[in-house]
């Protein structure tokens, strides 16, 4: 019987440990100004292998967290010097029926030459070319620098 209270309580205390590192996670990301992004991580048949995510804004890169993972760290990163936007469409087959309303994806061609897929929502896109095209902190010269 002991042995049987034992056993519980450490499952009970594994599970609570592990809700509250997905919420602590969730919580982190979210709070650091993260933007709901999926990112294609397959594209071996059309219109799958999109995982959802979160990406945040770093100085020069875009970093994508995964949303269901309980890596702290970032599963892809994307150097805002070595992207370009090569197509913009909305979802088709597939992809219509996973993604609501009002989401674009964007494909992105890389330096390397592999293409990165993202999708998210029209406001996304906007903030995503804003930060696109503008120039890395301390790069360009400003009104204040003349």
């Amino acid at each position: 019987m002991v042995t049987a209270l034992i056993i519980a309580a450490s499952l009970a205390a594994a599970v609570a440990a592990f809700l509250i590192l997905v919420y602590a996670r969730r919580y982190w990301l979210t709070r650091s100004g993260s933007v709901v992004m999926a990112l294609r991580l397959s594209r071996r048949s059309a219109g799958r292998g999109w995982a959802p995510g979160y990406a945040i804004y770093n100085q020069g890169e875009l970093c994508w967290y995964r949303m269901f993972s309980l890596s702290f760290g970032p599963r892809e990163k994307l150097n805002r010097n070595r992207l370009e936007v090569s197509n913009r469409r909305d979802p088709i087959g597939f992809e219509a029926q996973i993604f609501p309303a009002g989401v674009q994806i964007l494909q992105c061609q890389t330096q390397k030459g592999t293409i990165a897929e993202l999708a998210m929502t029209s406001s996304a896109v906007t903030g995503f070319l804003s930060w696109l095209e503008a120039a890395p902190p301390g790069a360009a010269s400003s009104y204040y620098d003349r």
